[in-house]
């Protein structure tokens, strides 16, 4: 999928500044979709205006978006502080921060105000797909598998967020760059108590707090700092987490990786979701406490249980181990994973180093959204 390209104007009083910020957006991956052209001078941004040249977003100073305004109202715009707030506009970024971080937020706010158009052009948002991974048991590669699928959606052109509700989670090791186990900063923990003190989340909060992996292109949140924030998480406050992300506008596609097991919240959010995978591989200890899932599922919640399970499907990791095993009730993915014997080690693994995974990966998510294309809203 190739994105277009969007002209961006940006107008800023320092010269030297709006070189390299323009120099940058040239020489990076946002030169895929930006096409960008800088001003110092109010009068310059209106005679390229009137000769033609169009402007999809505006981000200027304050002072300079006030004199701009009159003639560019119909232009989307975002107003670049030194603090927020000051400013007194919807959109604001702070003008002075890392130079990736900065063009991530306005092209998360463009992407705002383009949903807020259709909006009011259409009268509904687009439907955001929330895809789990899920198994009955630990140990059967479901990280890997997110990881991949996240990607995948990324690959696609679509704005994809990863996001890791495992009690112990691990994902840490290959998310963050340095390799380390735990990443400091805002993240779910802080979330969580935005949602549970009800507390007025801001449209820019995932846009100042989110983390976005270069090599997945997707964004994310770091774990719990406080794991009794995960320990006791209810069901409702889990789904309340993934409405937030979903309802923030942000974002496409949602890849959720889950906990194994099955309780009340493991149900709650593989019926929020728009499609399940459930992941197993060719150990009978793991086939069997699938099975005992499913049977268990259906005895608890009966045709709750059985209204997932309809869109839901049995992804099998190291195909040639489990192809002859069949399930009680879910239905098997078209698709299975390969065996990457490198992976083997018990060492974390490269990322995206597997081809053949990868390629696997991508087939079972066009697979989905193929047969999902009107239910989830993907195009």
């Amino acid at each position: 999928m190739i994105l277009k390209r969007y002209q961006l104007a940006i107008a800023v009083k320092e010269k030297e500044y709006s070189l390299r910020l323009a120099e940058y957006v040239r020489s990076s991956p946002f030169g895929d979709r930006w096409q960008i052209s800088v001003f110092t001078h109010p009068n310059a941004c209106k005679q390229f205006l009137n000769q033609g040249y169009n402007i999809d977003l505006l981000a200027a100073e304050p002072d300079l978006l006030a004199e701009l305004q009159p003639d560019l109202s119909q232009i989307p715009s975002i107003a670049l502080v030194s603090k927020l707030g000051e400013s007194g506009e919807k959109f604001e970024l702070l003008q002075y921060q890392s130079l990736p971080q900065l063009l991530r937020g306005m092209s998360g706010h463009f992407d705002v105000m383009s949903q807020m158009g259709k909006q009011s052009s259409k009268g509904s948002r687009n439907k955001v797909t929330i895809l789990t991974v899920h198994s009955a048991s630990g140990g059967v590669g479901k990280t890997t598998f997110a990881l991949h699928l996240a990607n995948a959606a990324s690959n696609l052109g679509h704005r994809t967020f990863y996001l890791n509700l495992e009690r112990f989670n691990t994902a840490n090791l290959w998310l963050n760059h340095d390799g380390s186990e735990y990443e400091s900063g805002v993240g779910l923990s802080d979330l969580l108590y935005g949602i549970k003190t009800r507390a007025q989340l801001s449209d820019q909060w995932l846009l100042q707090h989110r983390k976005y992996h270069s090599l997945l292109k997707c964004d994310y949140l770091p774990s719990f700092t406080n794991l009794e924030d995960r320990l006791s998480l209810s069901a409702e406050d889990a789904v309340a987490i993934v409405n937030t992300i979903s309802e923030s506008g942000h974002y496409d596609v949602i890849v959720l990786d889950m906990e194994d097991g099955l309780d009340e919240l493991h149900v709650s959010l593989l019926e929020r979701a728009d499609h399940n995978f459930w992941i197993v591989n060719g150990e009978q200890s793991v086939l069997r406490k699938q099975q005992l899932a499913e049977k268990y599922g259906e005895q608890k919640w009966g045709e709750q249980f059985q209204s997932l399970i309809r869109k839901s499907e049995l992804v099998c990791n190291r195909v040639d181990e489990v192809s002859k095993h069949k399930s009680n009730g879910l239905k098997f993915a078209p698709y299975s994973l390969p065996d990457v014997q490198e992976w083997r080690t018990g060492e974390p693994h490269i990322l995206l180093s597997s081809s053949h995974y990868r390629a696997a990966v991508g087939k079972l998510l066009k697979h989905v959204l193929s047969e999902g294309d009107h239910a989830y809203g993907i195009r």
